[in-house]
C-alpha cells in the first residue's frame, strides 16, 4: 500500500479521534463511560500521531522515540477499554486488588522496558528513507502481545457476560458493542501486531484506521443510551 496515503490515512484517524475525545469529554468527565471513553479517544489519537511522525521523518532518532511511544498508547488504549466495558452502559463489576495488579504492574514494567533496547533493538532502513523496521528483541515482544490480547480477551469476556445478563433495554446497545469491538481488535491486532511480529510493516498504518470505526459506534451508542434515558 502507498506510504504517502497510509500517512494521511493516520493524521484523518488521529484527528477524528482527538475531536471525539474533545467532544466527549466536554459534556461531562465525572461519568464514568465519558471518562474512559474519552481516554480511549485520546489515547488512539497518541497512538496514531505517534506512527505519523515515526513514518514520516528519516531521522532515526525521532523515529525510535515516537515508534517506542505508540507502544506505551496501545496499553494505554486497550487498559481504557477494559475501563470502558465495565462502565458502559452501566456498572457491572468492581476489580478486585489483585485484578488491578495484574492489569497495572506489567503495564508500568512494559512502559519502561520499550524505551529500552529489551524491546526495540534497533532501526534499519526499509522501503525508503523515511520508512524503518524495528527490529525487535521477541521474547520481550511476545510479552508484550501477550499481555495486551489478555486484556482485549476479558474486555470481551466481560461485555460478553453483560450482554447476557443485559435486559431488553441494553441487549441491543451490548450485542453491537461487542460485535465493533472484536472487529476493531482483530484488525488492529492484525496490523499492529501480529504482521509486525511477522517482520511485514507494510501496513502498520492501518492499524488506527479501524479504531475510527469502533470508536465511532461507541460515540453513537453513548448518545443513543443518553437520550433513551
Amino acid at each position: 500500500m502507498n506510504p504517502n496515503l497510509q500517512n494521511y490515512i493516520l493524521l484523518i484517524a488521529g484527528l477524528i479521534n482527538l475531536i471525539m475525545s474533545i467532544f466527549i469529554i466536554s459534556r461531562g468527565w465525572k461519568n464514568k463511560v465519558n471518562l474512559y471513553f474519552s481516554l480511549l479517544t485520546f489515547f488512539n489519537f497518541l497512538w496514531a500521531g505517534g506512527l505519523f511522525i515515526s513514518r514520516s521523518t528519516a531521522d532515526v532518532g525521532i523515529t525510535s522515540l515516537f515508534s517506542r511511544s505508540t507502544y506505551v498508547s496501545a496499553i494505554a488504549i486497550i487498559i481504557s477499554l477494559l475501563y470502558f466495558v465495565i462502565y458502559f452502559p452501566y456498572k457491572s463489576k468492581e476489580l478486585h486488588s489483585w485484578q488491578k495488579i495484574i492489569i497495572w504492574v506489567p503495564a508500568m514494567l512494559l512502559s519502561v522496558i520499550i524505551f529500552t533496547n529489551y524491546f526495540i533493538v534497533e532501526f534499519i532502513t526499509a522501503y525508503s528513507e523515511y520508512e524503518f523496521i524495528s527490529v525487535f528483541y521477541k521474547p520481550i515482544f511476545l510479552i508484550y502481545v501477550l499481555y495486551f490480547v489478555s486484556l482485549a480477551s476479558f474486555s470481551i469476556y466481560y461485555l460478553l457476560d453483560k450482554y447476557k445478563g443485559a435486559v431488553i433495554t441494553f441487549r441491543k446497545q451490548t450485542g453491537l458493542l461487542l460485535i465493533t469491538i472484536i472487529i476493531g481488535l482483530i484488525f488492529g491486532a492484525y496490523f499492529d501486531l501480529f504482521l509486525i511480529y511477522m517482520g511485514d510493516f507494510r501496513f502498520n498504518g492501518l492499524g488506527p484506521l479501524f479504531t475510527v470505526f469502533m470508536n465511532a459506534v461507541v460515540f453513537y451508542l453513548i448518545f443513543s443510551s443518553k437520550k433513551e434515558k
